[in-house]
């Protein structure tokens, strides 16, 4: 298992579950406006998770984020598509109604 996790639970719902928050070892961080927990299991944070989707409240956590994408590596390595290539040229059918 890996540790080092931060778990961090935010929003307005978090006012109602405050004394749970406490109880569990979270501490608020009034400069980002959340209740935070550091370097727990990960266990312990599928639990904490459990808990955050029954009840509907947002959490993040350090280890479930998204992967850093390296947008200029990926430019510079030959994969910028062609604008050519991005759509065929289409013939639009011929209209079934004569005109006299």
């Amino acid at each position: 298992m890996s540790e080092n996790i931060t778990f961090s639970v935010s929003g307005s719902e978090t006012y109602y579950h405050k004394d749970w928050l406490k109880s569990k070892g979270f501490k608020w961080v009034p400069s980002s406006k959340k209740w935070e927990k550091l370097n727990i299991l990960e266990l312990e944070a599928d639990q904490l998770s459990e808990y955050c989707r029954e009840f509907g409240l947002y959490y993040e956590r350090s280890d479930k984020g998204m992967p850093k994408f390296d947008y200029e590596n990926y430019l510079w390595d030959g994969n910028i598509p062609d604008k050519a290539v991005w759509y065929e040229e289409k013939s639009l059918p011929n209209s079934t109604s004569i005109e006299d």
